[in-house]
């Protein structure tokens, strides 16, 4: 069989489509697998003849591109969060757990989870719904590659610390000298302690194993304490403030204004970490509101006079105009 795989979004490694590509390859199919990330690249000649393609996707605005695709190839199997966070890979007879590498061959990495599920039920999070209670499901040695690869875990956990033996996965980072990423952000509400000294304890990075990078996130004004509360713990047992990037979920609260976004912006500028904007709805003022705090303009520049340039950098003078990520 010639089966045929489809990355609709997403930067990382999709597991999912790993995992198919290695089910269909143990039983002797031909695998391709190709990122599709727009309609003209779906409507070009992806593959001669595919018997069977597969296609996932992550955000719900990909989806237009997911029924083009279903338009197109009308036997198409689709999935993912952003299609239907029921669907699982055993309901179309994916069973198998292990992941091939090879459709990503630029990656030398090792991904995958040591838990799923989530202790919370946030109402703008698909977790819960889609992966349920806490639940473990690998230690380090499972998701490690293995020689000659290099010792980068990236981690795709949603609730690390919500597992009951976290512990043991933190000593098998440490033990095991290797990196590690928190993809998915660790949740600095509820750090206490023992949890940031752990944190603290390992070599924890940025996706690309580059920087020094703790995630977590500020999406209500109303956990203002309790998420200091952890963002201390973790400077108290030495973490950097700007090693710590804070996502902020903008434009979902009812009522919410910009004075309520630039409270948090500011809060977390003066404690030292880097706030990034994340909107969810992309109206023009929240994707400046983005490109002011991700840029680091608003370190320079008020917020009105951005608002004035059009949130452009473009029609700033030449100063601040060369502000760059970096400078964040």
């Amino acid at each position: 069989m010639r089966v045929l795989l489809l990355q609709l979004d997403g930067k990382l490694p999709n597991l999912a489509l790993m995992r198919i590509a290695a089910h269909h390859r143990a039983r002797g199919d031909e695998v391709e697998f190709r990122h599709a990330a727009n309609i003209s690249a779906l409507e070009r000649k992806l593959w001669e003849f595919p018997e069977q393609i597969y296609a996932s996707l992550i955000f719900e605005k990909t989806r237009p591109l997911a029924e083009h695709l279903q338009f197109l190839y009308p036997s198409a199997i689709i999935g993912g969060t952003g299609w239907d966070v029921r669907l699982k890979l055993e309901d179309v007879g994916i069973t198998t757990t292990e992941v091939d590498y090879s459709i990503y061959p630029h990656f030398k990495h090792s991904i995958g989870f040591t838990q799923r599920g989530c202790r919370l039920r946030c109402s703008f999070c698909v977790v819960p719904n889609k992966e349920g209670a806490i639940k473990e499901v690998s230690t380090v040695a499972d998701i490690w590659r293995g020689e000659p690869y290099p010792r980068n875990l990236l981690l795709l956990d949603n609730d690390f610390f919500g597992q009951p033996h976290w512990q043991a996965r933190i000593e098998e980072i440490r033990a095991g000298n290797f990196k590690a990423c928190f993809s998915q952000g660790i949740n600095a509400r509820m750090l206490n302690d023992e949890t940031a000294a752990a944190i603290a304890s390992i070599q924890y990075y940025d996706d690309q194993f580059k920087t020094r990078r703790i995630y977590t996130a500020w999406d209500n004004q109303k956990d203002e304490q309790r998420l200091f509360n952890g963002l201390n713990a973790l400077v108290e047992h030495g973490v950097k403030p700007d090693h710590i990037m804070v996502f902020m979920l903008i434009g979902y609260w009812r009522g919410e204004t910009a004075a309520d976004r630039d409270y948090r912006r500011a809060r977390l500028r003066a404690f030292g970490c880097r706030p990034y904007p994340m909107p969810y709805v992309r109206t023009p003022e929240l994707v400046g509101f983005q490109r002011w705090v991700v840029g680091a303009y608003d370190k320079r520049i008020s917020w009105e006079r951005w608002q004035s340039a059009k949130y452009q950098p473009s029609n700033l003078g030449r100063d601040v105009g060369q502000l760059s990520l970096i400078e964040q």
